[in-house]
């Protein structure tokens, strides 16, 4: 069993080609890297941002993805954490907190000012943007115990847990 992340997956949402400088078929690319790397024994941790439209159908075409799915609800992801957990999702909140690999993680969207009870901020949120020209209080919290997950950045793959925490991903 892997434990795999993805985040701002955005699908359907066209204006990320402009603003991430993603391909104009990036949906489908990000839905084919998750369909070839998920098997049926992982867990898929989605950071967030699933989609900006038509939830019932992104969300549908995504769980089909093979594993066990993990929602971090990011700002854009609107519905009812019900809505969430009846339509195929196995576990759904705002962020989370575990030991995984000798490490204990926090599992966000945006990422999390350090309060001493974590060694890793694994969040998305931020994409492929400039660092300061972000949002004022994202860019107070980073203190170095925070790790951007980008799509921009994994050539739209998602990762293992494992290689992100080792810094291979």
């Amino acid at each position: 069993m892997k434990y795999w992340l993805t985040t701002d997956t955005h699908l359907g949402h066209f204006n990320m080609i402009e603003y991430c400088g993603r391909p104009e078929d990036f949906s489908e690319i990000i839905l084919k890297n998750l369909y070839q790397n998920i098997k049926p024994e992982d867990i898929l941790i989605h950071l967030g941002d699933i989609c900006m439209a038509n939830d019932l159908v992104w969300n549908l075409k995504l769980l089909n993805v093979p594993g066990r799915h993990w929602l971090v609800r990011g700002n854009h992801d609107k519905k009812s954490n019900s809505w969430y957990l009846e339509h195929g999702w196995s576990m759904v909140c705002n962020q989370f907190q575990d030991r995984i690999f000798g490490k204990t993680i926090m599992f966000s969207h945006r990422p999390v000012a350090w309060n001493g009870e974590y060694d890793i901020n694994i969040h998305g949120h931020s994409h492929n943007s400039d660092p300061n020209k972000q949002e004022k209080e994202l860019i107070t919290v980073r203190n170095g115990y925070q790790k951007l997950l980008a799509l921009e950045y994994t050539n739209y793959m998602p990762v293992t847990l494992e290689k992100f925490i080792v810094g291979k991903a």
